[in-house]
C-alpha cells in the first residue's frame, strides 16, 4: 500500500489506485458515493445548509470504503493523498458511465 503514495505524480499514482477498484461492485458502489457527495455538496450549497456540506464528504468515505472491505477485502487511505484521490474518484467515475473502467482494470493488471 505504501508504494501508491510513493509515487512522484498522479499518472503514476493511478495505475496502483486502478488494481484497488478491479471488481465492478466496488467500481458502482464508488461511483453511488461520488454522485451521493456530489448531490449532498450541491443541495448544502444550494440551500446554505453546513450539515448537508460536512455529511458529503463523510458519505462519500463510508459507502467508498465499505466497498472495499465488502468486496475488494483491501484498504485505501484517501487522507494521504485527498487531491489525488479526488481526481481518481472523478476518472473512474466517468470510466464507469461511459463502460470502460473494466478495460482500465486489465490494462493495468499487470502492471508493475
Amino acid at each position: 500500500m505504501s508504494e501508491l503514495y510513493e509515487v512522484a505524480d498522479f499518472e503514476r499514482f493511478w495505475p496502483h489506485y486502478v488494481r484497488l477498484h478491479t471488481l465492478r461492485q466496488t467500481q458502482l458502489l464508488h461511483a453511488a458515493a461520488t454522485c451521493a457527495c456530489a448531490t449532498l455538496l450541491t443541495l448544502g450549497v444550494l440551500r446554505r445548509n453546513v450539515l448537508l456540506v460536512a455529511l458529503a464528504p463523510l458519505t462519500d468515505y463510508v459507502i467508498a470504503q465499505a466497498s472495499h472491505r465488502l468486496y475488494e477485502r483491501n484498504r485505501t487511505m484517501p487522507w494521504r493523498n485527498t487531491l489525488w484521490h479526488t481526481r481518481a474518484e472523478l476518472r473512474m467515475l466517468r470510466m464507469v458511465l461511459t463502460g470502460r473502467m473494466a478495460d482500465e482494470v486489465k490494462r493495468h493488471a499487470s502492471t508493475p
